[in-house]
């Protein structure tokens, strides 16, 4: 066995772990785009103690937090040093916009899908052609 077959192994893993942390990156980008669009607020921390705790909290997820008897929707974001925070309603409003947006998603990765694959099979006669009969 050669060294060409690791190395290459290697390579692959290390290109395969950078799209993983660019996508992750691009994914929470998304997500605060989304978050600040339906209502929720930006807030940077003032203290030492407050550059603390938003190190503590889970990076990236949305978490529900009780204050005042009202719950909040938190999303900590130490790289950027904020937390985007907004309350139920627009927590509900992120959630729709979601929804929406990743239907939207699919269904423009649908009709690519079906453009390319139409294209591909009209080399082999189309879809209709006695090719594709249920004797094949």
């Amino acid at each position: 066995m050669t060294k060409l077959p690791l190395t290459l192994a290697f390579a692959f893993a290390f290109a395969f772990s950078l799209m993983l942390l660019l996508s992750g990156c691009h994914s929470l980008q998304k997500k605060e785009q989304l978050l600040t669009a339906v209502g929720f607020r930006t807030v940077s921390p003032t203290t030492a103690q407050q550059t603390a705790h938003l190190k503590s909290l889970p990076q990236g997820r949305i978490v529900p937090v009780r204050k005042h008897g009202q719950t909040l929707f938190v999303l900590a974001d130490a790289k950027q040093n904020h937390l985007l925070i907004g309350n139920q309603s627009e927590y509900q409003a992120y959630k729709q916009l979601r929804l929406q947006r990743q239907l939207s998603e699919d269904k423009a990765a649908t009709t690519d899908l079906n453009a390319d694959s139409s294209a591909e099979w009209n080399a082999w006669g189309g879809l209709d052609s006695p090719l594709w009969s249920p004797e094949f």
